[in-house]
């Protein structure tokens, strides 16, 4: 008898156990189930979900009823994981994960356990030692450094990358040779230890009108203000979640007057304030914290007064209970319960992760500013949204409609199983790629089938189900995080011939002539996906014409540079292709070999924990320091840096570094604008959610955010050019260095 999980995901999802220490609350044996899913435990697929199965199997076990596998079908290979965390803390200097592990036919990867302690503080997955082929029931074990004043939560399990099959089974977890069932977590912070709500709100909000609106807009002021100005909350005396859940009845209920008093007397409830003095006090950031509210809401002198004493007061600098931050300075949101089981009905809920990730954006989004419109008409725009969802699905579609309001490319929401069954969980054979705004076959997800269902590359789709393909793009864009219209198109490409029916009625325009078919769909398994689209040679450098060198930045290391530059020394010119994601971090490497002397290429802006809201800048980073390179001297020849909109983040980033070349020339379209080491947020409901958490800009100021890298030249692929399979920005970069 084989189990099959019911929730599947195209996207890693971190989950949490419950806060109880017994062994088997935490299911290390997989032997608390509940229909077909082991409690406290999450399947993810790096690719797409129908690569890799994932079960509990009742048939091969280690001890007791169920072992977890995870299996190889068939596709492009990836990885799978079994992961689960531990949120609370410990005190320790080391922790250990040990499990027993068997596999079939393990190739090309290895299977083994993994253990992390999150914000990058530690990590291992066996993947120097992992086990490959087939073996019997095996013990192995994991044993890193534990930081419990700075850890967020521990993250354990099994993973499977590559092909073939692995089970894993009885799994033990130890603080410095003590199973974590003997000992007792740290956090011993009012906050933690109030769960009075967790079944529950018990908030019921009815005919919702301007007036109950408002209301409730002004609530989401206060309590997010609150949240991170709040010295009392700072330290950990509040469950500020559940502080909403009692105070919010009260305030519906009330008179106009009588709002502002209860509000009053719930912020003297929260204890004396320390005034911080006037240095502490004075903003002198780059982006400035937006309180004009305070003033602006009608709310009552003495009201006002109350939040501008929070303002003014003392609290912690840089590290307070809900927010810290991370190793590379951006933010890190934690003791954010995600409340995996609630009911996605509960308005209190609803109000909470509406509440939750406003407030985060407003505080400790560098790019506030760039939004668009006033992020304070989201808040209210937002709230009938949330409260009228009446099940998972609408729910989750809110979330994700709000995610998109940052225009952030970075704002993806993971894609659990309600998510992936609304954008389909078949697909229709072919890649899609956006020319001129019109969807194009581009490329076959599986050239048999895609042939066999009438497609060929060049055609243009126009209608899908009867529906014009304009209407069916706009509906996705709601759905679609983006910081711009080239990248949330380029996202939607992989989404747009997505479905959960057998056939589609597809329309298609060739050569002038509209073609109308029933074609069929199919799922992952039977396709190979990849990047949606991608004329980037497999090679890592080649030379692509008379002396012209040409290098793929998504798979060069570190370690092939001395190497390619020492070939490439005398190349009349060198393409550096960056439509792609880098395999390591080169934006300083690279560099050394182009410069002579230092040149600054990037300025960071910065949040601030105890001025929430409020941006400052750091220093220019440069490149290039004082020519160290192993090659005699830089490089003098002409480079072409080659860019689209699948350049994103680290690859923007690499551009910018790259572009401090004098004799470079940057070639393509703008890039995804989305760059910054993102900030992670768990909302109810279990979704996991970013944001770009760093503001990346020029030495000058100008940030790059949404508007992303702008090309010196730019050359767009046409409909002609996939038909002929030309890699036409390539080429006039080619041309362009053989003049």
């Amino acid at each position: 008898m084989r189990l099959f999980i019911s929730v599947v995901l195209s996207f890693p999802i971190l989950i949490s156990c419950k806060s109880q220490s017994q062994t088997s609350s935490r299911n290390l044996s997989f032997e608390n189930v509940s229909g077909d899913s082991a409690i406290g435990w999450q399947a993810n697929s790096r690719n797409d979900s129908s690569i890799y199965e994932a079960a509990l199997d009742a048939e091969t076990v280690k001890d007791g009823r169920y072992a977890a596998s995870i299996r190889y079908k068939g596709g492009k290979p990836g990885f799978a994981t079994w992961r689960s965390a531990i949120r609370e803390k410990y005190a320790g200097d080391s922790i250990t994960l040990s499990g027993f592990i068997k596999t079939e036919n393990v190739t090309d990867g290895f299977a083994g356990l993994f253990l992390g302690v999150e914000r990058g503080l530690a990590f291992d997955n066996m993947s120097n030692k992992g086990v490959k082929g087939t073996t019997d029931w095996t013990e192995y074990k994991i044993t890193l450094p534990l930081f419990p004043e700075k850890q967020e939560r521990i993250l354990f399990g099994g993973i499977l990358s590559g092909k073939g099959k692995m089970w894993m089974d009885s799994l033990k977890i130890s603080i410095d040779g003590k199973d974590i069932a003997e000992l007792k977590p740290i956090d011993n912070t009012p906050a933690y230890k109030d769960h009075e709500y967790t079944p529950g709100s018990r908030i019921e909000i009815s005919s919702l009108d301007s007036n109950k609106i408002n209301t409730l807009y002004q609530v989401g002021l206060i309590w997010g203000f609150l949240k991170y100005y709040h010295p009392g909350i700072a330290k950990g005396d509040y469950n500020w979640d559940y502080a909403l859940f009692r105070v919010l009845p009260k305030i519906l209920n009330a008179s106009e007057a009588g709002k502002d008093a209860l509000l009053c007397n719930w912020i003297d409830t929260l204890g004396a304030l320390k005034s911080a003095g006037k240095q502490q006090t004075i903003d002198s950031s780059i982006l400035k914290t937006d309180l004009a509210w305070i003033t602006q809401s009608g709310f009552s002198e003495k009201l006002q007064a109350s939040l501008w004493n929070v303002k003014n007061a003392e609290r912690p600098g840089t590290e307070q209970y809900y927010v810290t931050k991370g190793p590379a300075g951006n933010v890190v949101f934690k003791n954010e319960r995600p409340y995996q089981y609630l009911p996605y009905t509960d308005d209190g809920f609803q109000l909470l992760a509406l509440y939750r990730y406003w407030n985060m954006v407003q505080y400790f989004f560098p790019y506030r500013d760039l939004i668009g419109e006033d992020w304070k008409n989201t808040l209210r725009k937002f709230i009938p949204k949330f409260l009228n969802a009446s099940n998972e699905l609408e729910y989750k579609l809110a979330v994700l409609e709000l995610c998109g309001q940052i225009h952030d490319t970075h704002a993806q929401v993971n894609q659990d199983y309600a998510l992936y069954h609304f954008f389909g969980t078949r697909y229709i054979p072919v890649k899609v790629q956006f020319v001129d705004e019109k969807p194009i076959v581009a490329g076959y997800l599986n050239k048999e089938l895609a042939i066999k269902n009438g497609f060929q590359i060049g055609d243009q789709i126009t209608k899908i189900n009867n529906q014009p393909v304009e209407a069916v793009i706009e509906h996705l864009a709601t759905y679609t995080p983006a910081s711009n219209r080239w990248t949330q198109l380029r996202d939607i490409a992989r989404n747009i011939t997505r479905t959960n029916d057998s056939t589609l009625q597809v329309e298609t325009l060739r050569n002038g002539k509209k073609i109308s078919r029933k074609v069929s769909s199919y799922g992952g398994d039977k396709l190979q996906f990849g990047e949606a689209f991608s004329a980037v040679s497999a090679s890592v450098y080649k030379w692509v014409a008379n002396g012209i060198g040409y290098i793929n930045n998504g798979k060069l290391k570190r370690d092939d540079v001395e190497k390619i530059f020492t070939e490439f020394k005398s190349a009349k010119g060198i393409i550096i292709d960056l439509r792609n994601y880098p395999s390591d971090n080169l934006a300083y490497t690279i560099p050394h070999y182009l410069l002579s002397k230092e040149a600054p290429f990037v300025k960071f802006l910065m949040p601030q924990i105890a001025q929430p809201g409020s941006f400052y800048y750091a220093p220019p980073m440069k490149v290039g320091s004082p020519f160290s390179g192993p090659v005699t001297k830089p490089y003098t020849g002409r480079v072409v840096l080659l860019v689209n909109e699948t350049t994103q983040s680290s690859s923007e980033f690499h551009a910018m570094a790259y572009r401090t070349y004098p004799n470079c020339v940057v070639m393509g379209s703008n890039t995804a604008g989305a760059d910054g080491n993102v900030s992670e947020m768990m909302l109810p409901g279990n979704i996991k959610t970013r944001f770009s958490g760093i503001g990346i800009c020029y030495p000058d100021g100008t940030p790059t955010q949404r508007t992303g890298i702008v090309p010196d030249i730019v050359v767009k692929p046409t409909i002609a050019g996939i038909i002929s399979n030309k890699d036409e920005v390539l080429e006039k970069a080619i041309q362009l260095l053989s003049k």
